[in-house]
Order: C-alpha cells, then sequence, then structure tokens
C-alpha cells in the first residue's frame, strides 16, 4: 500500500457538486482534492436547465456571470431559467481552482478507518489519508454505500438524451418547449443560438434493453414515439449526430431512506447525485447539486477554518474531527429535508406528466385525507366552504373549536353535517335506494341507468359517489390502489364530559398511529391506522377483535384517558376499512336560436364550466395527496424515522406541511 500523503479535504468525483464544493471551499481558503475515476471531465448528459437557485449558488462561488454570456435567459416568468451546456460549467468550475486539484484516472474501491482519518484506497494501489471525505461520486456511489445508503431504485422509466448543433441559428425562441403524453414525456431547450439540448423520457419494455447501446436504434424510436409536434421540434432530434445521443434508466432515492440514512457519518458525507439522485421531472438535479457544493462548502470551511490552539496536539487533532463532524452534522440536518422534498415531487410530476393509462403502483403515493364514517376534522378552508353554503354557523354552535394555532379547527360529526346540508336543498332534491349501474351518451345529454331498470336523462352528470365511483370509471379512472394501511374509527359516547381539552391527541410509532379528536362535551372520535398481515384480514369484520387489537397495540406510551376512549367504544360504533386515495369524486342560457342550436350552445358552456373546475382541481388534488402522502410516510414508519427525529419533526415540518393545504379559499358562490 502506498500512501501519498494527507489532504484535509478528499473529494470522490468531479462532477457538478464535487467541482462546486471544490470550488466554495477555495474561495474560503482550504484546499481539497478531487478524484475522478475517468481520464477527463465527464460531460455525459450534454446540458441541463439552470434556475433561480442554481444561479444563486453560482454566484456565490464567483461564475455566474462568465455562464450568463454564453447561455441565454428562458422566458421563465420571475425564475432566471438558462439551459447550461455540462461541459462549459464543468471546464468553468475547473478553470476556478489551483492546478493539480483534480487527480484524474483515480478509482476509488474502498474507504478504510484510521484514527480520526480515512484511508481511501484507489484502483491502482495509491492510498489517500483525509481528514474529511466528501462523496460526489453519482448515482453509483461507494462513499453513499459505505455510509450505509441502498442502491438507488429503478424509477420504472428510461431517458433518451441528446444536443443538436445547428451550423446556422435554430429559430427557437428562448423557450422551454415540452410534449406528453401517451406514456411518453419530450422536451427541449435552446443553449443558445445554435445549440438545442433535448430529452424523451419512457416507460421501457423488457425488448427495449438492447435498444439503450445503439444511438442509431434510439434515434429511430424517438422519432417514432414523437406524434404529432412541429417540423420544426422534430428536426432537433433528426439533426442530433449519433455520437451525442444516450440512453439511460431513470433512477431515484426512496425519500424515506434519505430520511433514516446517514448522510454524514464522522468525518464523510455524501452531496449531489450520491446524495438524492432523483428523476429530472422538476429539472432540480444539476441545480441541487450546486446547491449542496455551496452549502457544504460554507459549514465545512467554518469548521476547518476554527484552528484551536494552546493545546497538545492531540487534543487539537480530536477537537478539529469534533468540529468537522458538526459542521457535516449541520450540512445534513439542513439537505436531509430539501433532499426529501425534490425528490418526492419530481417522481410524482413523473407520474402525473407520463401515465400512459396501464396500471401504476401507487401503493407507496396515497394515503387518505377524510375518515368515511362518524365524524371529521374541519380545517379553516372546509369552513370557508360551509360558510359560502350558508351552513357554517349552526354548526359552529354543536361542535367545539380545538386549538389550531391561528386555524378554525372542529371534529365535526358527518351525520350532522349530512342532515344540515339535506335540509338546505329543496324537498325531492335526493332520490333514495337510487344505485347507478351505467352511463351511456345520447346527444349533448347523458343516460344515467339505475340498477331498477330506471333510466335518467341529464344534461350534467357529476360524481360523487366515492372510492369505488362508476362515474370515475366511466371517465377512465382506475381504481384507488390500496396504500398498504388501514384504519380502525370509532366513535366514543360518555354520558358525562369526557374530561378532555379541546385538542387533537396523538401518539405514533412501531408502525402504527392513534388519534382522538372531541366533537363536543360527551363525544370523541377517534382513529388507529396500521401495517395488517395476511391474518389481519378476518379480524376486520369481528369489532370485538378490533377492539382487542386496538388496545393491545396502544401500549404504555397512551394514557389511561386516550384508552378509556376505546374502552368506552359500543360494538356498533368501531369500523374498519382499508386506507385508499379518495377521488370522491352554469346558468347562462341561450337564446334567439333554434332548440338544437341552444342545446348544442348549453353543452358547450357546461364543457366549459367543467373544465374550468378541472383545471382549478387537479393541482390542489395533486398537492393534497402528495402532502397527505408525506405525513403519512413521516407518522407511520416502523419507527426509524420518528425515533431520529421526535417530537421537533412533528411540531414543526409536519404542522407546516398540514397547515399549508388547510390555507385555502373556495371563494362565494357566485353566478357570475
Amino acid at each position: 500500500m502506498e500512501v501519498v500523503g494527507e489532504e484535509d479535504v478528499v473529494i470522490v468525483g468531479a462532477g457538478i457538486a464535487g467541482l462546486t464544493t471544490s470550488l466554495g471551499l477555495h474561495r474560503l481558503g482550504i484546499r481539497s482534492l478531487v478524484l475522478e475515476s475517468s481520464e477527463s471531465l465527464r460531460v455525459t448528459g450534454f446540458a441541463f436547465s439552470t434556475w433561480t437557485n442554481a444561479w444563486k449558488a453560482l454566484d456565490a462561488i464567483g461564475i455566474g456571470d462568465s455562464l450568463r454570456q454564453h447561455n441565454q435567459q428562458l422566458h421563465g416568468g420571475v425564475h432566471e431559467v438558462r439551459c447550461v451546456k455540462r461541459k462549459a460549467l464543468l471546464e468553468t468550475l475547473e478553470r476556478g481552482l489551483p492546478n493539480g486539484t483534480i487527480r484524474y484516472s483515480s478509482k476509488v474501491v474502498s474507504v478504510e478507518d484510521s484514527g480520526f482519518l480515512k484511508l481511501v484506497h484507489l484502483a491502482d494501489g495509491t492510498t489517500f489519508k483525509a481528514k474529511v471525505l466528501i462523496g460526489c461520486d453519482g448515482v453509483n456511489s461507494l462513499v453513499a454505500r459505505w455510509l450505509g445508503f441502498k442502491k438507488p431504485a429503478f424509477a420504472g422509466r428510461s431517458s433518451i438524451r441528446g444536443y443538436a448543433y445547428f451550423e446556422e441559428s435554430h429559430g427557437f425562441e428562448p423557450k422551454f418547449l415540452q410534449f406528453f403524453g401517451k406514456g411518453v414525456r419530450y422536451g427541449t431547450l435552446p443553449c443558445d443560438n445554435h445549440a438545442v439540448y433535448w430529452f424523451f423520457t419512457y416507460t421501457p419494455s423488457p425488448q427495449d434493453g438492447q435498444m439503450e447501446e445503439d444511438p442509431v436504434k434510439m434515434k429511430q424510436f424517438v422519432l417514432r414515439r414523437l406524434g404529432e409536434v412541429p417540423d420544426q421540434v422534430k428536426a432537433v432530434i433528426e439533426i442530433t449526430e449519433l455520437g451525442d445521443i444516450i440512453g439511460s434508466p431513470l433512477r431515484f432515492r426512496h425519500p424515506w431512506d434519505l430520511l433514516s440514512g446517514h448522510i454524514s457519518k464522522g468525518n464523510v458525507c455524501v452531496a449531489g447525485d450520491a446524495l438524492h439522485p432523483m428523476t429530472p421531472d422538476i429539472g432540480q438535479g444539476g441545480c441541487s447539486a450546486l446547491e449542496d457544493g455551496v452549502v457544504l462548502a460554507r459549514f465545512l470551511g467554518r469548521a476547518l477554518m476554527k484552528k484551536p490552539s494552546g493545546e497538545k496536539e492531540d487534543n487539537i487533532v480530536e477537537n478539529e474531527n469534533k468540529m468537522i463532524k458538526l459542521g457535516l452534522e449541520e450540512f445534513a440536518k439542513e439537505r436531509r429535508w430539501r433532499g426529501f422534498e425534490l425528490i418526492s415531487t419530481a417522481y410524482l410530476v413523473g407520474i402525473v406528466q407520463q401515465s400512459d393509462g396501464k396500471e401504476v403502483e401507487l401503493r407507496d403515493l396515497q394515503q387518505p385525507w377524510d375518515f368515511i364514517g362518524f365524524a371529521f376534522m374541519t380545517w379553516t378552508n372546509a369552513w370557508k366552504a360551509l360558510d359560502a353554503l350558508g351552513i357554517d354557523d349552526s354548526l359552529r354552535q354543536q361542535h367545539q373549536q380545538l386549538q389550531g394555532e391561528g386555524h378554525e379547527v372542529r371534529c365535526v360529526k358527518r351525520k350532522l353535517l349530512l342532515e344540515t346540508l339535506e335540509k338546505e336543498l329543496p324537498s325531492g332534491t335526493i332520490r333514495f335506494s337510487s344505485k347507478v349501474v351505467s352511463i351511456e351518451s345520447s346527444g349533448h345529454q347523458k343516460l344515467v341507468h339505475l340498477a331498477y331498470e330506471t333510466t335518467l336523462r341529464t344534461k350534467v352528470i357529476i360524481g360523487c359517489d366515492g372510492v369505488n365511483s362508476v362515474v370515475a370509471k366511466w371517465l377512465g379512472f382506475k381504481k384507488p390502489a390500496f396504500s398498504g394501511r388501514s384504519a380502525f374509527r370509532g366513535y366514543a359516547d360518555f354520558k358525562g364530559s369526557h374530561g378532555f381539552g379541546p385538542k387533537f391527541l396523538q401518539s405514533l410509532g412501531q408502525g402504527v398511529k392513534y388519534g382522538c379528536l372531541p366533537c363536543d362535551d360527551h363525544t370523541v372520535y377517534w382513529f388507529f391506522t396500521y401495517t395488517p398481515s395476511p391474518q389481519d384480514k378476518e379480524m376486520e369484520e369481528d369489532p370485538v377483535k378490533m377492539k382487542q387489537y386496538v388496545l393491545s397495540k396502544l401500549g404504555e406510551a397512551s394514557t389511561d384517558q386516550a384508552k378509556a376512549v376505546i374502552e368506552t367504544t359500543e360494538l356498533n360504533g368501531i369500523v374498519c376499512s382499508p386506507l385508499r386515495c379518495l377521488a370522491e369524486a352554469l346558468k347562462k342560457k341561450p337564446s334567439g336560436e333554434t332548440k338544437e342550436k341552444i342545446e348544442e350552445t348549453e353543452s358547450k358552456m357546461i364543457k366549459m364550466g367543467l373544465k374550468k373546475y378541472a383545471k382549478e382541481r387537479k393541482w390542489r388534488g395533486f398537492g393534497l395527496i402528495s402532502t397527505a402522502y408525506k405525513v403519512g410516510f413521516m407518522q407511520q414508519s416502523d419507527g426509524k424515522v420518528i425515533n431520529f427525529f421526535g417530537d421537533k419533526l412533528l411540531g414543526g415540518v409536519l404542522a407546516g406541511l398540514l397547515l399549508k393545504r388547510a390555507a385555502f379559499d373556495c371563494r362565494k358562490l357566485t353566478n357570475s
């Protein structure tokens, strides 16, 4: 073993994160050594979009302006968005570093502890000692593996990317053009007047595996799958040289691995794709790597520049190691949630944009935001809706307000809410015992067929028929997927006062979550969610077993008062169901026209109205599903996440996520 020498900081990987970290440290007067396995800078990927956050990072290390001169700004509203060539960025970063900072042809094969140092072993037999080891070695990071991270998961999609060079101006406006549908997504970004970067993502079949090694087949595949796009857009693919096309599977780190894993351990940490590989659907892979580099250099710089003095050599080394460890822990703390948010959002956006109609496994993405049966929480946004309907005051009188830190939060009995809504409707509005079995088009109208051979003709049909919606099925939606968890819910009626304060009480851990909400002085609604085993199936039909199961699982952590809620609940006041994503699911009259023309015009108005509704509610629903997924996962992990973050997480991050989603105003009812 040839030990070359001792370095303050060794960075594995001369990619975006590695060179940004190195340059950031250099700006602070700290030398680092960057070990790169390739013989030269790796420019695979051609280009990427840099958003405002990336430009702030580039400005922080002093190279923002030089890159702006060569990359035109795209139309991005208030954001600064440019398409930057990867080669140009890496070369600019390299030029800012002292000679000898990057050591090429240096493949790291193992890492070993050596007191307060790390031994970094290379494939050529060379070994470096390092006070700090930073892994910026990409998706297949050796350093991440040393820290205990699993290999990133396949996202179920692949990408083909290319770089087209036009001898004369390409003629594209400075805009990001994107097309998606039929299971593919295609986009182009002009970098300057002559170069255009493009990408194409798709869901591969088993036969497509060999194609990713053959640029001829990849080019043919993209041209065949593009469909009806402008000739100018198609020309970008046609003009691309075969050597400028690459294909690769899309990989990402499961967000929960980021929460429970070690981003840093002692004097070792990871950044960039080694930390948070994500799908490219929100254009933040390269941007977040730049962020990582600046943040890491800042925290590490503080640690390394605090030179202890007046102490023994051994104490100096030990104290320096402690400061390094604290600096890396601060970096990990700041970047953990940022990475979690980016990975989750990118994955979800990818699913929304690239659904091909095939069944997609969404088990890990779903969490209910409403509880069927007995009662449910109504937040500020719900009270604004009830206020718009004019029934809020009568419901407030019957339900006490919980402490909600600026939000109006009450536990409302479902029965009371439905009865209050029903009272306001004209007699005969609701037709009970009317099960819809099918829907049929009839000109500008719909025929609604009921179970007992009755048919209704309607101008508008709105499906609010719950999880197993016939209308949603008619519209082409798949059945909601099982979230992997089930819920018991109950309703306890105390003869005297229950003694609870106006608070939402919750306990969680060991894979279960329990909560209770007082509705008034005598009644308490409660829920218990858990991950069922195959043996638990029979229990879901037996309220006696359900009650016993909940009491056995509550454990010693729960108070006697909380357990009393379960014990007081009558057997007919307990229900169980699997948790699924709930998607429960016009007054302009044309005149002076023929009956047929009036019907046609009216149908168009109705269609436009429903389209506006769909447009407004689509992203609201997306936000609720993704937030519910994150909150549900964090609260009901097997204990790793909760034990790691404890009450601080629940009091801060979770509250922020929930309150943000409750801050919605449905606005008043109006005919205009």
